[in-house]
């Protein structure tokens, strides 16, 4: 296991039916990690999106694909830091909720490389972090965000694909859909590479050291 992934990921990733394609694009043949519940939390929250397509089809794509990855169970010392960061994200007003606590106290801990998140907010908590958990210094340029992720699969693969499938679903994701232009068929396929960059270079912005390069 190289790469953790968090539930926004797995949960948007499902509902495109795009998950094993965005995964395997970015990250290649190895096993991911993800949190032990998670497959118990999204498959409930699956049923709770509004969906315009089948919940049963994107379940089942969520399952198929956690089955083939790394469930991962936080060690007490895991547990403790990550307590320590949801602690210290409060006293500096930022938002870091617990799931991504977790995430962010085992690449830590462990030393891995990567952690992808959707959650632009955790992001932004874990820059302000760095600087205030001495565990936790060495996660600069480890995390990826969503739009990276789909602007090198966009780049690398079936553009028309990717489009269909988040325009087919186009409340999961408003920057996405944005990006996409979900309403106007003609988009060029640069625009959406540029709206997506748009999006990175802005939480660049606000996160120059934990975004990746």
């Amino acid at each position: 296991m190289t790469t953790l992934i968090d539930n926004d990921i797995l949960l948007k990733g499902a509902c495109y039916r795009l998950l094993t394609e965005l995964i395997s694009t970015n990250c290649g043949p190895d096993q991911v990690g993800y949190l032990a519940a998670a497959r118990f939390v999204l498959t409930k929250k699956i049923r709770r999106v509004n969906l315009r397509g089948d919940a049963a089809v994107a379940e089942a794509e969520l399952v198929g694909f956690l089955a083939e990855q790394m469930a991962i169970e936080t060690t007490p010392e895991e547990q403790a830091l990550a307590a320590t960061l949801e602690a210290t994200a409060q006293s500096l007003l930022v938002n870091l909720d617990t799931g991504e606590s977790q995430l962010l106290a085992v690449l830590a801990a462990r030393t891995l490389p990567s952690l992808l998140t959707g959650d632009k907010r955790a992001i932004v908590a874990i820059e302000r972090l760095i600087n205030a958990v001495a565990e936790i210094a060495g996660v600069s340029d480890k995390v990826t965000c969503l739009e990276q992720l789909v602007r090198h699969i966009v780049v690398l693969g079936d553009a028309a694909k990717i489009r269909e499938a988040v325009c087919r679903e186009p409340d999961i994701d408003r920057a996405l859909s944005i990006c996409f232009s979900c309403y106007n068929s003609e988009q060029p396929i640069a625009s959406v590479i540029e709206g997506l960059e748009s999006y990175i270079s802005d939480l660049r912005r606000k996160a120059p050291r934990v975004l990746s390069t």
